[in-house]
């Protein structure tokens, strides 16, 4: 590689958790905003609106931010290095799931499909 190369790498590593992360972000803090307008429209109050829109005020997207962005802070500031030990676990849970139980349960059921009398597969 070279200096530049390992540049280059780090500064597109960076653009890149920090595009997913971004979009992430704003899907969380719409579905909690959501959530909240939802919350208030039931009890038939919406104090945290604007009196001129019809959508919710500032505090409530500024609440929502809290509610979404917060505890991932907090935690991450908490374990420094329970990303690596999630992504580890997810990974383990996905691949045990993947490659150990659905082919599994796929030839059970197709062994149950064939065994109700239909001809039109052929079991393996």
């Amino acid at each position: 590689g070279g200096p530049i190369i390992k540049d280059f790498v780090e500064v597109f590593s960076a653009c890149a958790i920090g595009s997913s992360m971004a979009g992430a972000s704003v899907s969380l803090v719409d579905f909690f905003e959501d959530g909240i307008g939802s919350l208030f429209k039931e009890r038939g109050s919406d104090p945290l609106a604007d009196e001129n829109e019809e959508s919710l005020g500032p505090s409530a997207r500024i609440l929502a931010a809290f509610l979404a962005l917060g505890p991932p802070v907090i935690l991450a500031y908490a374990f420094p290095d329970i990303f690596l030990v999630a992504l580890e676990e997810a990974g383990l849970l996905g691949g045990v799931s993947l490659y150990g139980i659905l082919p599994a349960l796929s030839l059970l059921s197709l062994r149950r499909f064939t065994a109700g009398g239909s001809d039109a597969l052929q079991m393996p």
